[in-house]
């Protein structure tokens, strides 16, 4: 009976990652069009998170995306006038992103690479299709049917070090895989300056997966000079995962918040207002 569910839970997603897939790009209230979930489109997903992330973009010079699914981020970066570095190893949804750009006329610039992140140059199995896809097995119940052979880069051997005083916003949302990925990044960790990293961290899991290296991932980033706080309206300072918290900001810890962000009556506020 468990092969019978697992089989069915692998049909329905892939149904619904072609229905995706097949769709047109929609009006969103931020002046672009995307394909992409109804959150996203109405302009509800993440908005305290996307009300930081355009604020940074704005003291910024490049922006590197790694887990870029549709490219809901990446269109800010465009918009913004930076140049962007995607990854986004699910080749559907890369696909995805890719048409996105061109929607909106911002493929230029933007460089899409249909990778997953890890600590060692590779091929590692990604399970799932679409949003939730991971490499780890069980994340979000994605059943072992719906998985996928892909290629593994380490960051340092592919993303360019900042040029003199060039400012990096890095977003990494890659469903546990985190750790190990950080791992593959230790020269642009240690970049100078350093970036601005948005790291999504779900210290409980998804489904019936979890990450084991969820305090590790803090302590490597303590120890290369960064300090860490939530990326919500409230911009706490933290040294470890908070249950119900799944997105944290990492600067120079000699660096103060203001300097990363700007007086607070600049900065962008969520949508709607």
């Amino acid at each position: 009976m468990s092969g019978l569910i697992d089989r069915f839970r692998g049909w329905n997603r892939r149904r619904v990652a072609a229905l995706r897939r097949a769709s047109a790009p929609r009006k969103t209230p931020f002046g672009f069009v995307m394909n992409g979930t109804d959150g996203m489109v109405s302009g509800r997903f993440e908005p305290e998170e996307t009300a930081l992330v355009r604020t940074l973009m704005t003291r910024c010079d490049r922006f590197v995306n790694i887990g870029a699914n549709t490219g809901y981020y990446c269109l800010f970066a465009r918009q913004a006038g930076l140049p962007v570095t995607a990854f986004e190893p699910v080749p559907g949804t890369a696909n995805i992103l890719m048409q996105n750009l061109l929607a909106n006329g911002w493929a230029e610039g933007a460089t899409v690479l249909p990778v997953a992140a890890g600590d060692t140059a590779s091929a590692i199995r990604i399970y799932g299709v679409g949003t939730g896809a991971s490499v780890l097995k069980g994340w979000a119940n994605n059943p072992e049917s719906l998985s996928q052979l892909v290629p593994m880069v380490r960051l340092d051997d592919v993303v360019r070090q900042p040029l003199g005083a060039e400012r990096l916003l890095i977003l990494m949302d890659v469903e546990g895989f985190e750790y190990p990925a950080l791992c593959g990044a230790a020269a642009l960790i240690a970049a100078n300056p350093k970036p601005v990293w948005m790291i999504e961290i779900a210290p409980d899991g998804a489904g019936t997966a979890k990450s084991d290296h969820v305090q590790a991932t803090f302590e490597l980033m303590r120890s290369a000079g960064y300090a860490a706080m939530r990326a919500d309206a409230r911009l706490a300072p933290v040294t470890g995962p908070v249950s119900g918290v799944t997105n944290y900001i990492f600067h120079d810890a000699d660096v103060s918040v203001d300097a990363i962000f700007g007086p607070v009556a600049d900065r962008i506020r969520p949508f709607p207002a």
